[in-house]
């Protein structure tokens, strides 16, 4: 008789001692997974292991910068008397990967002083742009900036830019971070360590976002909330107790996008994938877990194009479908339509997860801010509604937070932004929610890094290997990609129509 393995009379098998204050999850009847617990999700969620994470990342990509394409910008129809198109500068950054169905994760860096007031002219007066006077109430500064302003003689790009049939026009440099890190007209842009040698301190400088513009006036509101001040003793205050210094002029700061799934929340696919991967062609949202919200639709001249790049010259318009009374105005895209069962899906196209993590702070994340907590979830709210007695009762939309709702600065940032951060030496504050749960936390962090570097190598072998490089969509060519397209829209904060591939410069 063949001797049966397990526990029985006559095979003891040696009892595991119990250690209390282990924390392990909670498994599943049916399977050998775990059903994700409240501890679990909250590590999987948390800001500080997608900053370490980045942090890596950023050291293993320093010396290497093969996937980086720098680019420039020329907005289109932007230019006004006296000023010429306003000129975003910036780079596509590749992060290889073994995960994504072209191989590739685009981080989109845009560098700090694309704008420059000191390039900006007063049409009338011939006067640059630079801060001639600052009040403020308890939430906001209001600066002027110099100049002879009007209906007539209104502020130029990006701060407003007139279009036929917008009474309000554009206005690009709404929601942007604004830095007055310019002392002189054609100057430098001074640091946190740039030293004054007149007194031979530091000058020090603040950083706000600008929330409102008024075009007639040359009056930019800045809120208070997030701002920081750089003080001359390098230290990093926020919010920012003073004001920006009047005289100086403003340059944009940096901003970061990504096309990663943590970011983005959604799996694209472009029908590219071989064989040997388990992949979904066409990825879809299970009906039971589908939510109301807006999805795009890229096009050339009325026919749908799901392609991952398309040649200058054939320009894709994205067209936007969203629930009534959630439409998106011009300054997202001039096809904006309506439609009662629009969902966050566009189906074989791409999947949303249907969850928008936002940051717990409303700081803009540069050193000496506020450090960041758990991410805080976010979605759409509705209510009840029956006319009488007899009908069945329908549920109104009140709110949506889908991938168009949060500004670009409020989504919860991957571990690529983070990466791009500390290249650009920013040194964002280390997250709080640091992971818990775990026996030992050098011991965990120090597994995480290995994980990492592990990660980063092979990606790398197999997108040189098993990829070849052939499959990599390429910039600016992917820049009107399913994928691409309303990333890179809300990076430039301009209308879709405006997103030319023929518009970008790359630069060797």
């Amino acid at each position: 008789m063949a001797k049966r393995s397990g526990n029985n009379f006559g095979n003891f098998q040696e009892v595991k001692p119990f250690t209390p204050g282990v924390i392990k999850p909670i498994t599943t009847e049916f399977s050998r997974g775990s059903v994700p617990d409240s501890i679990y999700a909250a590590n999987r969620e948390s800001a500080w292991s997608r900053w370490r994470k980045g942090y890596e990342l950023a050291n293993a990509y320093t010396y290497s910068n093969e996937y980086t394409f720098s680019f420039k910008y020329e907005t289109p129809d932007s230019a006004s008397t006296g000023n010429s198109n306003t000129v975003i500068s910036g780079a596509f950054v590749g992060f290889p990967t073994s995960n994504k169905e072209l191989g590739m994760h685009w981080a989109i860096w845009r560098y700090a002083g694309s704008v420059r007031t000191d390039q900006l002219t007063d049409p009338v007066s011939t006067e640059k742009l630079s801060v001639e006077s600052i009040t403020e109430d308890s939430s906001y500064w209001y600066v002027k900036l110099t100049g002879t302003w009007s209906a007539a003689n209104t502020l130029p790009s990006p701060f407003y830019i007139p279009v036929a049939g917008q009474p309000n026009g554009l206005k690009p440099a709404n929601t942007e971070i604004f830095e007055d890190r310019v002392l002189v007209e054609d100057g430098p842009i001074i640091t946190s360590d740039t030293i004054n040698p007149q007194t031979q301190t530091r000058y020090g400088y603040v950083q706000a976002v600008v929330v409102a513009i008024n075009q007639d006036t040359g009056i930019l509101t800045f809120k208070k909330e997030g701002s920081v001040y750089i003080s001359p003793d390098r230290q990093f205050i926020s919010p920012s107790p003073v004001g920006f210094t009047p005289g100086r002029f403003l340059i944009t700061g940096s901003r970061y996008a990504c096309t990663c799934q943590d970011f983005t929340h959604r799996d694209y696919s472009f029908v590219m994938g071989g064989a040997n991967t388990t992949k979904k062609f066409f990825p879809r949202t299970n009906v039971s877990a589908i939510k109301p919200g807006r999805f795009e639709v890229t096009q050339v001249d009325g026919v749908v194009n799901n392609s991952a790049m398309t040649a200058p010259g054939v320009n894709r318009s994205l067209d936007v479908y969203a629930p009534e009374g959630f439409e998106l105005d011009y300054t997202v895209t001039d096809a904006s339509n309506t439609d009662i069962r629009a969902t966050r899906d566009n189906p074989g196209v791409y999947r949303e997860f249907g969850a928008i993590y936002k940051r717990s702070t409303s700081n803009i994340s540069i050193p000496g801010s506020t450090a960041e907590g758990m991410p805080g979830y976010d979605d759409y709210s509705t209510f009840s509604l029956s006319t009488d007695s007899n009908s069945i009762s329908q549920d109104i939309i009140l709110t949506i937070s889908d991938n168009w709702t949060p500004l670009l600065d409020e989504l919860r940032y991957c571990k690529h932004i983070y990466a791009l951060k500390f290249r650009d030496k920013l040194f964002p504050p280390e997250p709080s929610d640091f992971p818990v749960g775990i026996t030992g936390m050098v011991e965990w962090e120090q597994k995480l890094v290995k994980q990492t570097e592990i990660k980063i190598q092979k990606d790398r072998e197999y997108f040189k290997t098993v990829r070849s490089l052939s499959v990599m969509d390429v910039p600016p060519y992917n820049a009107q990609s399913p994928i691409l397209y309303p990333v890179i829209q809300k990076l430039f904060n301009i209308a879709t129509d405006k997103i030319l591939i023929e518009n970008f410069t790359m630069l060797d």
